[in-house]
Order: C-alpha cells, then sequence, then structure tokens
C-alpha cells in the first residue's frame, strides 16, 4: 500500500495535460504515491498523453467513466475506490515545486496531532507556469492563507489548492459533499473541525503554483452569483457549531 493517494479528476484538461503529468511525476515523493487518474468522460483525449506513462509507472491508475458525475463525486469514488494513510489532490491547471508533496508527507508524519497540512502558494495567470521562474524571485504574489485559525476558517479556507490529509477524516466524518460544485472542500474541512478532528497545520514554505484560471470554476466571474450562495449556506451551517 501507497503512503499517499493523488486524486485527480480530468476533464477538458487538454491544454495542461502535458506538463502536468511531467510535473508530478518529478515529485520528489512519486514512489510513494498512487495517482489516480480519473477522466470524466473529457472530450479532450487526454488519455494519448497518459498512456505512454501508464507503462512506464505501475503507480499511476487510469480510469475512465461514461459521463461526467461533478468533480467533488469524482473525488468521492477516487478515495473510495483507493487505500492509503493520505490523500491529497493535484489539479491539472495548478503546478507543484517538487519537493510539495514530500513535505506534506514528512509534516504531518511528524506532527500526529494534526489532521491535515497545508502549505504557501505563488499565485500565477501563465498557462503552465514552472516552479523554476519563481527560484530567483523576490517577491512572488501568494495565494491569500496563513496560520491556522479554527473560528477564521468560516470566512477562510486554509487549506487552499492541495492540502494532504489523512484518509481517517473520512472514516471519522463522511465524505465530499456532491451538492456544491464548488465548496465542498471547504464545507468538508468545516465539517471535521466542528465534529472532533484535530488542528490543521501549516507549512510556511512556498511548495506550490495556483493558477488564477479565468473560466476555472471558483474563479470564473460568471460564476460569481451561485458561488456566493454556496458559500453563505455553507458559512450559515457551521457558525455556531465552530470554536
Amino acid at each position: 500500500m501507497k503512503k499517499v493517494t493523488v486524486i485527480t479528476p480530468m476533464f477538458k484538461g487538454g491544454l495542461y495535460i502535458d506538463g502536468f503529468m511531467k510535473d508530478i511525476i518529478d515529485q520528489s515523493a512519486f514512489d510513494e504515491c498512487e495517482w489516480y487518474l480519473l477522466d470524466a468522460c473529457s472530450p479532450e483525449n487526454e488519455y494519448y498523453i497518459i498512456k505512454p506513462y501508464l507503462s512506464r509507472y505501475n503507480n499511476i491508475k487510469y480510469e475512465r467513466l461514461d459521463s461526467d458525475p461533478g468533480l467533488y463525486a469524482c473525488w468521492n469514488y477516487m478515495i473510495k475506490n483507493s487505500k492509503s494513510e493520505y490523500v491529497t489532490n493535484a489539479n491539472l491547471d495548478d503546478r507543484l515545486f517538487p519537493k510539495c508533496i514530500e513535505r506534506h508527507i514528512e509534516t504531518l508524519d511528524e506532527n500526529q496531532d494534526y489532521d491535515l497540512a497545508y502549505c504557501e502558494n505563488a499565485v500565477t495567470h501563465t498557462v503552465n507556469d514552472s516552479y523554476k521562474n519563481y527560484e530567483r524571485m523576490e517577491q512572488i504574489p501568494i495565494y491569500p492563507t496563513g496560520y491556522f485559525d479554527r473560528t477564521a476558517l468560516l470566512n477562510h479556507c486554509y487549506p487552499s489548492t492541495h492540502p494532504l490529509w489523512r484518509r481517517s477524516l473520512h472514516d471519522r466524518f463522511g465524505f465530499f459533499d456532491e451538492k456544491y460544485r464548488s465548496v465542498s472542500d471547504h464545507e468538508f474541512w468545516l465539517r471535521c473541525i466542528a465534529e472532533g478532528a484535530k488542528d490543521f497545520i501549516f507549512i510556511r514554505e512556498i511548495l506550490g503554483i495556483y493558477y488564477f484560471n479565468p473560466v476555472g470554476v471558483s474563479t470564473n466571474p460568471d460564476n460569481a452569483n451561485w458561488k456566493h450562495k454556496e458559500e453563505t449556506e455553507v458559512r450559515d451551517k457551521y457558525r455556531d457549531k465552530i470554536h
């Protein structure tokens, strides 16, 4: 059994898939990972980029669905059909620094009093950016996060884009709520904290690159109205449960 399951749902990822595959393969902890690629009936033939990797690496699992059930349904499916101590998600349009997963594993291994680890991320507006572009930069735009605060979690999703969490959270608190299109991860983290999970730990290092995708589910301005309604519903649900 591998240490970490890396879950990646795929839909219309043709623009990103080539660089993304190389990015995850280059992770220093890749040998400790099972990488689960779930093709949600994407029309862009990502499989033809993925196929050569499947014969070279026995820790990559690829599966194609007959239809797209939605992002969080894909997450739940992969989590339920895998085994590992830890779980992390990897988004097609984001990028990781080479030691990203390794540092998250080390942090939770060394800090048993925490259930989830998350880091700082650079923000980019460049498609398929690389960590190499940030190695000599003195000032890097950072995705807003910080040290964990239970109460502030109501209004700020600290774990951001690619946290690493203990699989046992799902044994204790269930899975991601599939009715939401954008905020099910935030809802799940709030549910875990409200129902007795340990705190989350912040790694104060830039270990990833968040692509501010103009057509992304959470960043497309056309989605602002329904996204705001989801966020408000989740905050109201847990407002009196987080202390």
